[in-house]
């Protein structure tokens, strides 16, 4: 519950971040030119007064998103340790697959000679029948 409520309030720390860099007058004016009309000295967001208010606004902001980042990755980790990139979970799945033990050699040549002796005992020649 409260990682979602924390979730909800990085957003809303984002969404105003953006809105209030998008208000900030550039080299272009931005977007507080084209509220304030023509009357900059007179509006809400025209002027130096705007300016400064922006300016602060963006740095309050901007210092929130970074500790909202900080705490979140802090307090929200798992203990639990999942492979989260298609690469891990590969190398996961490799090695989760058993390696078949290879026999050794002298037991192997040991049934070889087993089996071919069994099977000429068994088999009547052929010159036989």
């Amino acid at each position: 519950m409260f990682e979602i409520l924390f979730t909800i309030f990085h957003v809303l720390i984002c969404l105003l971040l953006v809105v209030t860099v998008l208000l900030q007058a550039g080299k272009g004016g931005g977007l507080a030119g084209s509220i304030g009309g023509g009357l900059a000295s007179s509006s809400v967001l025209g002027g130096r007064t705007a300016a400064t208010f922006l300016t602060k606004a963006t740095t309050v902001l901007a210092t929130a998103f970074m500790l909202s980042c900080l705490v979140q990755s802090v307090a929200f980790q798992t203990a639990e340790t999942t492979p989260t990139t298609a690469t891990q979970r590969t190398m996961a799945e490799q090695q989760a697959v058993p390696v078949p033990a290879v026999p050794e050699a002298e037991h192997l040549l040991g049934e070889q000679e087993e089996a071919a002796e069994t099977s000429t005992a068994e088999e009547p020649p052929a010159e036989a029948q």
